[in-house]
């Protein structure tokens, strides 16, 4: 029997010598050696053409503003690059224009937002609020022409009073429209915090109007200018009243609710009314009638202390961002989560939501979310990141800011939330990649974990009431060329 191998024969079964089995062995070890060397370049070839599939799918970012949508795209630098406007400028300030008025006198998200016959009742219930109105107006000016003579230059003086008086209305009013169409959609987030921002605005418009009395010839502009503040105020506490009072109605009985509630503020009223007739004669007494000033601001402190200790008692089981920050810290340090009273009692109720650890603010558009991030790990390796997530989160001088998804969730807010808590808690002032990355592992095995909790703990998951921003993006994928 013959074995050939090039360069090498044995025949028989004669033992080769010591020389022949080393150049055999070194045949085979460079025939491996070729082999690997052939399987490596198979795999890098197949590394190449994959990742100019994955280049081929260029990642495309759409921003989405109500209506308004603009698509993005990276570029060779993986900058962020816009891509398409939804409109011409022209064309976009017209609907800016048109948007900017419905966001005024529309709720947000109309007309999803409200049930289907709001419009219909708005339409006519303004030119019965105009009637209403125009009503009072004329009472005002035959009550004010009671109080005076019959002669026609007293008769003036007293017209003239009745439209100062109603001018001092007209300011309050559009003090009122103003609250009402540029803060709408503020007071779900953090009722307890805007009603003593209310309060504040009330305090100041009180003290103008004392003021007039210290400085008659100036009555119309301290008048108007302690009524607009005072509007302003009433603008601000009636939707947070109303908050207060769906919160109270756990029975869906708003109306018994809020009718019990006008039993209550007619006896406080009765009572006040009685307790400051008392005062003026006091103060009537002294011969000083400068002293109502000082009465007057110690009332007051004694008002706002009230107002705040009837605010800190409320139990709200939704999450606002406070609330949200409090859980998730708690949740990452591994301490047992608040339960709703103690959660309500431990949120600072005057501390404004920007103040709260971890601290979060929301992207206004996609340039501003992703042109920060570009500086530590690029836009494109940011959206790579957060591929399995419906949100984006950067985090830059200890503070996160954030873009949802528009697909997005509250628990996915919430998830957010849990993620940055993450990052503050271990100390990270600027997240690299590694440090998003770590975060998104550490949420993925407590997030879950995370959300029972609050469930269990008796908190409303599905109520969150964050103010995320009006933007939310789309994330796709097309092929290119």
């Amino acid at each position: 029997m013959t074995s050939t191998i090039p360069g090498l024969a044995f025949i028989g079964t004669s033992r080769p010598s010591a020389q022949s089995q080393a150049v055999a062995l070194s045949f085979v070890r460079s025939r491996k050696r070729k082999r690997l060397c052939t399987f490596i370049r198979s795999l890098q070839a197949e590394d190449k053409k994959a990742a100019q599939s994955s280049t081929s799918e260029a990642t495309v970012l759409s921003e989405i503003k109500g209506k308004e949508r603009r698509t993005y795209s990276f570029n060779h630098q993986n900058q962020l690059v816009l891509e398409q406007q939804g409109s011409s400028n022209r064309q976009q300030g017209s609907s800016s224009l048109l948007t900017g008025f419905k966001g005024f006198v529309l709720p947000k998200g109309y007309p999803e937002a409200v049930t289907p016959d709001y419009l219909a009742f708005q339409l006519w219930a303004v030119p019965a609020h105009i009637t209403g109105w125009m009503g009072t107006s004329l009472a005002t000016s035959s009550l004010l022409k009671a109080v005076g003579l019959a002669n026609s230059a007293e008769g003036a003086a007293a017209a003239g009073a009745a439209i100062k008086w109603i001018s001092k209305d007209g300011i309050g009013a559009a003090g009122r429209s103003l609250v009402g169409g540029r803060l709408g959609d503020v007071f779900d987030e953090d009722p307890r915090r805007w009603r003593m921002v209310a309060e504040a605005f009330l305090t100041l418009g009180l003290a103008l109007e004392i003021a007039t009395a210290f400085s008659p010839t100036n009555f119309v502009l301290l008048a108007g200018a302690g009524n607009l503040s005072k509007a302003a105020g009433r603008g601000m506490t009636n939707p947070c009243f109303r908050i207060i009072q769906t919160h109270f109605a756990v029975a869906n009985n708003i109306g018994d609710v809020a009718a019990k509630e006008e039993v209550w503020e007619v006896t406080a009223q009765l009572i006040g009314l009685a307790g400051s007739v008392v005062l003026l004669k006091a103060i009537e007494a002294t011969g000083k009638p400068e002293n109502v000033l000082y009465v007057w601001a110690v009332n007051q402190v004694a008002h706002a202390w009230l107002r705040y200790k009837s605010l800190a008692v409320l139990q709200f089981d939704s999450i606002n961002q406070k609330r949200a920050c409090l859980l998730a810290r708690a949740s990452v340090k591994g301490h047992k989560l608040p339960g709703v009273p103690d959660g309500n009692q431990r949120e600072s109720v005057l501390a404004w939501p920007s103040l709260a650890r971890p601290s979060l603010t929301f992207a206004s558009s996609l340039e501003d979310m992703l042109g920060s991030s570009a500086t530590l790990l690029g836009a494109q390796a940011l959206c790579d990141t957060y591929a399995d997530s419906r949100y984006l989160l950067s985090w830059e001088s200890s503070r996160g800011k954030l873009l949802m998804e528009e697909a997005s969730s509250a628990e996915d807010v919430l998830l957010a939330v849990w993620q940055a808590a993450w990052l503050d808690v271990r100390g990270i002032v600027n997240a690299t990649r590694t440090d998003l990355q770590a975060s998104l592992e550490a949420l993925r095995r407590q997030g879950p974990v995370f959300t029972k909790e609050l469930r269990a703990a008796g908190w409303q998951v599905d109520n969150v009431t964050i103010r995320l921003g009006p933007v939310r993006y789309q994330r796709h994928r097309r092929n290119g060329r």
